[in-house]
């Protein structure tokens, strides 16, 4: 596995080199990412868990890629790999595969792999040493009882996908019944008690490239009912203690006791280990701080479906600043990862490119930051990677294709850790340009300044992203800080234009979580205001999120006109459409006659045959 994510360095950096073309149109990136995701799905139509280097690694990664660029959970491949991630899970032991299987089934949403997700979880605690990093291995090997016991306890019908079915997530209950986090389940606590003492490396040796990806799982196996608060408090102190005092990075390891030179990707590293605290402490701090809650007004009802309710006037409100985003170790992290970037940028070479580009783009997102030192990531990873991307679609291996895609799908694998960090009003961090703090800093640790080091020399300026109104509405909304979430959401519910429902659905798309669900019902309850000959129309355009929200909207205006629109769209392509296209027929009549759950295309059909004739004699 050691060369796992050295694999990533198989294109050559000199591409990185070149001067700036015009930056590349959302168009260009749009047909790279299909024809990237393309290259991955004809890769890993098998599942791709038969690596013999890299074990399940790879698959898991390219699942996840496959993921954010918005492949459907019921598609073939996808099934593939979930199914092949899940089988391998019960014997993996190694921080890199376990970290990204987890990552992967987090990111699948599927509610009966959480005891899954809890078992991966529990092996990363146990590897996880006394100076908060992890090394290769975390467990020792996990004998056959085990492996038998685990998938007689754990392993449900969904599991295994029904026939070759990957499962589905649930449609989500309309008005849930509170937000509870999930309990560590009985079996997996047995578990974990008998292998506590398991631990495959019992000493320091560890290195920040294992860590990173240990870190991202375990958030993300925070929200299914894992206590890792200790694993996180180890984690946030080792970042403190290790970073360099000087220049403000991280290496990948250490020898001897002295650290070798830090790294992008490590320095990227050290920032997310810094983050974990930076939104802990933001949370402990909302909870006792809570916002002062203004009574909402009764919004009236208008056949004007974009109608704005009185009483909400657009209110121009200075944004809070990023928590602790002025603290000395983040400023000096940005610091040195502005100045490593401006070094790429000038043509200096550096080891795994596609790993480096990718985490600059997880810290970027993260952070919520547009440009570092002085430098667009965005706009300059993309034009690399469209320049660099093969006659095939792929950028060389499945692991290299994998994260060029998360760079530009700017995927974002923790987003209820990046949503502490949102000011949409405050967007970059400069680094190595000037001894300045970014805008709004205290001052009481500048940016180190470098001698002539400023973004890159004899080259034009680059060009702010064109953004139309529903994408500057979708970005408001998303960077949007947890105190402002539930007015700026009313806000792009109630406003008029249809720019606002556009934008809206684009915010779905790049939102998780609860932030997730509460989006998606506010856009069924805006298009409930529209005709039934508009919902018609929407029913039936591009938009998954769209097409979704106006199916349910049919379902909340609660009149049986809808029933045959509602029946055509449980063969729509996309699962998520079918499932609430049954929810809301349901509904509407309390008959059912399927489909299933991640049914196939075939049982879909069926389904609908019976529906219309049902619907048939009622009339």
């Amino acid at each position: 596995m050691a060369r796992f994510v050295r694999a990533a360095g198989a294109l050559a950096f000199l591409a990185l080199t070149a001067s700036f073309a015009p930056a590349a149109g959302q168009r260009e990136i749009d047909a790279a990412i299909k024809r990237g995701s393309d290259f991955l799905k004809a890769q890993m139509r098998n599942g791709g868990g038969g690596n013999a280097q890299h074990g399940i690694g790879p698959a898991a990664l390219a699942g996840i890629a496959l993921i954010e660029t918005r492949v459907p959970a019921n598609d073939p491949t996808l099934i593939a790999v979930a199914n092949a991630v899940r089988n391998a899970s019960f014997t993996e032991t190694k921080t890199y595969q376990l970290s990204l299987c987890l990552i992967f089934l987090d990111r699948l949403e599927d509610p009966s792999d959480v005891p899954l997700i809890q078992m991966l979880a529990v092996r990363l605690l146990i590897g996880q040493n006394a100076g908060g990093g992890w090394t290769y291995g975390c467990i020792d090997g996990v004998t056959q009882p085990e492996d038998e016991w685990l998938r007689k306890r754990l392993k449900t019908n969904q599991l295994v996908g029904g026939e070759g079915q990957a499962s589905q997530p649930k449609e989500p209950d309309p008005k849930p019944a509170g937000n509870k986090l999930p309990t560590l389940h009985p079996d997996v606590k047995e578990y974990a008690a008998a292998i506590v003492n398991r631990k495959a490396n019992r000493t320091l040796t560890d290195d920040n490239s294992n860590t990173q990806f240990a870190i991202i799982a375990v958030w993300a196996a925070r929200k299914h009912g894992v206590p890792v608060e200790g694993a996180l408090d180890l984690i946030e102190k080792r970042f403190l203690s290790s970073q360099d005092t000087e220049g403000g990075g991280w290496s990948y390891d250490y020898e001897g006791g002295l650290a070798r030179p830090s790294t992008p990707a490590m320095t990227c590293a050290g920032l997310l280990g810094l983050s974990t605290g930076i939104a802990r402490r933001e949370e402990r701090r909302t909870k006792v701080d809570p916002p002062a809650k203004e009574p909402t007004p009764k919004t009236p009802k208008s056949n004007d479906p974009f109608f704005t309710p009185a009483g909400r006037p657009d209110e121009k409100k200075t944004p809070g600043k990023r928590p602790e985003l002025q603290s000395p170790a983040v400023m000096k992290a940005f610091g040195c990862l502005g100045n490593q970037l401006v070094q790429i940028v000038r043509g200096a070479n550096g080891e795994h490119p596609l790993y480096t580009l990718w985490s600059i783009e997880r810290v970027g997102v993260l952070y919520g930051v547009e440009k570092i030192g002085g430098i667009d990531w965005y706009e300059f990873g993309s034009d690399h990677l469209l320049k660099t991307q093969g006659a095939n679609g792929s950028w060389g291996s499945e692991v290299d294709t994998s994260f060029a895609l998360l760079f530009l799908c700017k995927a974002n694998l923790a987003r209820d850790l990046s949503n502490k960090f949102r000011n949409a009003k405050d967007n970059e961090l400069r680094a190595g340009t000037s001894g300045a703090t970014p805008s709004g800093g205290t001052g009481e640790a500048p940016m180190p300044k470098t001698p002539g080091s400023g973004a890159n020399p004899g080259t034009k300026p680059l060009p702010a992203p064109v953004e139309n109104e529903s994408t500057k509405l979708a970005n408001q909304l998303v960077l949007s800080p947890p105190t402002d979430w539930t007015k700026a959401l009313e806000k792009i519910r109630d406003a008029k234009g249809g720019d606002h429902t556009t934008g809206l659905a684009i915010a779905i798309s790049r939102l998780d979580g609860d932030r997730k669900k509460e989006a998606r019902e506010a856009l069924a309850e805006r298009l409930t205001r529209m005709s039934a000959e508009t919902l018609k129309s929407i029913m039936t355009g591009d938009d998954v999120e769209l097409r979704r929200g106006a199916v349910l909207a049919c379902a909340m205006k609660d009149d049986k006109v809808h029933v045959p629109d509602l029946i055509d769209r449980l063969t729509d392509d996309e699962d998520i459409v079918v499932r609430a296209a049954k929810a809301g027929l349901k509904s509407l009549t309390s008959q059912d006659f399927g489909p299933k759950n991640g049914a196939t295309k075939e049982e879909c059909k069926s389904a609908a045959t019976a529906w219309r004739g049902w619907w048939a004699k009622q009339k």
